[in-house]
């Protein structure tokens, strides 16, 4: 069995049930990638009041769906990833966009979904 380091490292090298190699080697250079990243955005989830939130959290969860809210790389954008059934939609706001109106639109929608 590898130890933790050889995996982070990607040394350790194993067959998944398909006879094919495992996908996560090489994680230390994924997170170093991953670690570079630069977030000149200055999009906050915190801007919008939490009842909004899980406004929107409630609504889609009633009809059997879940709710994702993400910043897009920069941090410049929010993204809300909605998944219903097998349909995926990510809605996307401008950085300076007014959240609390941008989800009351999203939950106005989910209501007439009831």
């Amino acid at each position: 069995m590898p130890s933790a380091e050889e995996v982070a490292r990607g040394l350790a090298k194993s067959k998944n049930g398909k006879g094919g190699n495992r996908g996560s080697v090489n994680n230390a250079n994924r997170l170093d990638i991953f670690s570079d990243r630069s977030t000149d955005g200055g999009a906050d989830w915190g801007s919008c009041t939490s009842e909004m939130m899980l406004a929107v959290v409630i609504g889609i969860t009633e009809l059997g769906g879940a709710a994702t809210f993400s910043l897009s790389r920069n941090q410049g954008a929010y993204g809300l990833t909605l998944l219903l059934d097998k349909e995926r939609q990510t809605l996307w706001f401008n950085g300076d966009a007014e959240l609390d109106e941008e989800l009351e639109k999203v939950i106005a929608t989910l209501d007439t979904m009831k």
